[in-house]
């Protein structure tokens, strides 16, 4: 059941309270290499005719989470050498092989998959499958040759491995002041006002993660009863991650500061369904995971509200719980303006 839009309204007010003095949690390194067998129900399995190679030039709607990040609408499309995504904002292309490295374990070569599947949605009745990608994950109602894939047909043993490319970081390990101009740059970057009008700004300026919190495998983390958040940028790959960590450690103050407030618009959200993606079986992590993603979701669709349902949905379906977060946001005076305010506070279009 959806909070309702009355609950909301005698929500949005300023966030108060004493923070908590224990630090709430960190935004952590996901996992990005899955080797586990892909799920196949054995009925469909049976039922679908085995492919011999991939169909050159087919392409599969759907939306890419590369790396635990908001899913990006696009396409794949099947190349003779692998699968190609182009996202639908022309901002993305990113190729993905079809077998990765060569590795030895116990005297036995194996090669990592590629691709599987990690799940099959079928909440709204519409089935949704999802799929790990190299550290990533697709989700789409009209799989196609990748259900095929995820079966690890044997044809895949004839092809030639790929070594993982490694990421770049955003600045180096080493350099502590590359590191600190990222950071400074990112509290005056519009977008950290924009998150200041929603959860206050922190009393320290944000800081650089300790050794400890690295050992932890954090790459973000707050900590309460100083009112300071910490960054890795050295850890990071790309500024997407940077503006998705600040979410999710604001998330975490707000937690602190007012937990009554968000029990109440968190009341029957179901848990993150993939134990693969951060926050699963965690409420702070999922919580603070679901503000992020309700804050890409109003930032993404700021300028249009084209698609913005389904585009939710497709938020919704990876972080259960962001639709009712980018609800309550739609009804703070930053968004007052924004092209869904109306959809989302009275489930009315314009």
């Amino acid at each position: 059941m959806r909070t309702s839009v009355g609950l909301l309204l005698a929500l949005a007010v300023a966030v108060t309270g004493a923070p908590r003095p224990d630090g709430v949690g960190g935004y952590a390194a996901m996992s990005v290499r899955d080797t586990a067998r892909p799920y196949l129900d054995p009925a469909e399995r049976d039922e679908r005719p085995a492919l011999t190679a991939l169909p050159v030039g087919v392409e599969i709607d759907g939306f890419l989470s590369a790396r635990g990040l908001p899913p990006r609408p696009g396409r794949f499309v099947v190349t003779d050498t692998g699968l190609v995504f182009h996202s639908t904002d022309g901002r993305l292309a990113q190729a993905y092989p079809l077998v990765g490295p060569l590795r030895v374990r116990d005297g036995r070569q194996w090669r990592a998959p590629v691709i599987s599947l990690a799940y099959r949605d079928s909440t709204d009745g519409r089935s949704v499958y999802v799929f790990r990608m190299d550290g990533g994950v697709f989700g789409t109602e009209a799989p196609g040759p990748l259900l095929d894939l995820a079966g690890r047909p044997k044809w895949l043993d004839s092809l030639a491995s790929r070594e993982w490319r490694p990421d770049r970081p955003l600045v180096s390990l080493r350099d502590t002041a590359a590191a600190r101009r990222v950071t400074r740059r990112l509290e005056r970057s519009t977008y950290a006002v924009s998150l200041s009008a929603l959860f206050g700004r922190p009393q320290r300026r944000v800081g650089l993660v300790s050794m400890r919190g690295r050992a932890a495998g954090r790459l973000a983390e707050y900590i309460a009863s100083r009112d300071s958040l910490a960054m890795d940028p050295a850890r990071m790959t790309s500024e997407d991650q940077l503006r998705h960590a600040l979410a999710h450690e604001l998330a975490h103050r707000w937690q602190a500061h007012a937990p009554g407030q968000i029990r109440t618009i968190w009341q029957d959200v179901r848990g993150i369904p993939d134990p693969r993606r951060y926050g699963h079986r965690n409420a702070a992590e999922h919580q603070a995971e679901a503000v992020a993603f309700a804050v890409h979701f109003l930032q993404a669709t700021a300028a249009s509200s084209t698609d913005g349902p389904a585009l939710l949905e497709q938020y919704e379906l990876l972080v259960p719980g962001t639709g009712a977060m980018a609800r309550y946001f739609a009804l703070q005076p930053i968004y007052a303006h924004h092209p869904l305010h109306r959809l989302l506070t009275t489930g009315e279009r314009s």
